[in-house]
């Protein structure tokens, strides 16, 4: 479905909603249409000589809804649209940095949020943001001496998430990402003496489902037409338990459930390359150093517990889906190490647990799944010496698994 039909089909949505609801008096409508036509920055720069603790945030949102109903009925139509650049960018700079230091930026084109209890959910959400425009998350932190370290990077296209406690939720989400996805952790020091961790997620489309004593019917069509890369690199002269992860993923549906059916069906495509580097790169280190990157095409999960689960998926990944995990330096002290890259074409997961005695449950479904992409996984370690390193890169075209089990 090109972007111009989406608009035109979620407008009028909109106004058929409107019109039911006007003639049924529905207890509770929420019609929210979100055009956001240029560019939205969020940038945050600290520069310090000692500190004592600092936390830094830039975060940049094109649209953003929520809705919640308590003991109501709630009817939801969305449309969302980017027409513009989206970026944060937090950057902190400290000579002696003691105590916590932490940088987290978020960038995000289309985020809506529902929340419904004891009471019945649907919704109508379509998402869509622009071709030859990008949403980036940037974290850069720099010390000389540093205690503990934190960056931590999120970018996403179009996100969708919702929650159902003792109801029911129907549920239809259109996400359709045009837009390049980027999200960049960086982290150099001289020395730290506790830790640092480094984290990058980039994803293109988003819809995350949850549930506890809820039945909950969802259908998916996500597409994304555009670049996903995430990167997070750390560099230190004299380290002390580090981890380093980058994800990166063209389309991510997921619902999880306690207590209740659930039925999710769509499709996704993903036709663009999707990238992952987690690079550490340390002069000597103690403890643990840790280096990962994990990336995917299409990914569909559903995990229910105590009742049967219906799934249904068409995959189809066109992009080329890449990871790179690397190690390089020493530990005199002795200290293990930990690298590992990931990539998958098409993902699919269909699992549920009874949880209780002899009781049974029954998951049903079909997986239809192609890959047209290169599909790669690269790990690279060098050091001089160690304690202990493990290491391994893992690539797979399509993957569906489908699971029920007792609770024993």
């Amino acid at each position: 479905m090109t972007k111009a039909k989406t608009i035109l089909v979620s407008l009028s949505a909109l106004t058929l909603l409107s019109t039911i609801a006007s003639a049924q008096n529905a207890p509770y409508n929420v019609l929210n249409g979100q055009m956001q036509l240029n560019d939205v920055i969020g940038v945050l720069n600290v520069e310090m000589g000692t500190s004592n603790n600092v936390v830094g945030t830039a975060t940049a949102l094109g649209n953003n809804m929520a809705a919640r109903a308590i003991e109501n009925d709630m009817n939801v139509v969305s449309l969302q649209n980017v027409d513009g650049n989206v970026g944060a960018q937090s950057s902190i700079s400290v000579a002696n940095a003691q105590g916590l230091t932490l940088s987290n930026a978020v960038a995000a084109g289309n985020i809506a949020q529902l929340e419904g209890c004891c009471a019945v959910t649907t919704s109508d959400v379509n998402q869509v943001t622009a071709y030859n425009k990008s949403i980036d998350a940037t974290s850069i932190v720099r010390a000389g001496a540093a205690d503990a370290i934190v960056s931590a990077t999120q970018s996403t296209g179009n996100s969708f998430a919702g929650w159902t406690d003792h109801g029911e939720s129907y549920s239809f989400t259109g996400q359709y990402n045009s837009s390049n996805i980027n999200a960049n952790s960086d982290v150099g020091a001289e020395y730290n003496t506790h830790s640092v961790t480094s984290g990058a997620v980039a994803a293109a489309n988003s819809t995350r489902l949850g549930g506890e004593t809820a039945t909950i019917y969802s259908t998916v069509d996500q597409k994304n037409f555009a670049d996903v890369n995430a990167l997070s690199r750390v560099n230190i002269g004299s380290a002390n338990n580090v981890t380093s992860g980058a994800a990166g993923a063209g389309n991510l549906a997921e619902v999880q459930n306690k207590w209740g059916y659930v039925q999710m069906n769509g499709q996704q495509e993903n036709n663009n390359a999707i990238n992952a580097a987690s690079v550490v790169q340390l002069g000597d280190w103690g403890g643990y150093a840790v280096s990962g990157a994990n990336t995917i095409g299409n990914s569909a999960l559903v995990s229910n517990i105590g009742s049967d689960v219906t799934m249904g998926m068409t995959q189809q990944n066109n992009g080329n889906v890449t990871s790179f995990a690397m190690l390089e330096g020493n530990s005199s002290r002795g200290g293990v190490g930990a690298v590992s890259s990931m990539a998958t074409g098409n993902a699919m997961t269909g699992y549920s647990c009874s949880n209780c005695g002899d009781s049974s449950v029954k998951v049903e479904g079909y997986a239809n799944q192609i890959n047209n992409g290169n599909v790669t996984a690269a790990t690279h370690v060098g050091v001089g010496t160690a304690g202990f390193i493990s290491a391994n890169a893992t690539a797979i075209g399509n993957s569906a698994t489908f699971i029920a089990q007792r609770g024993h």
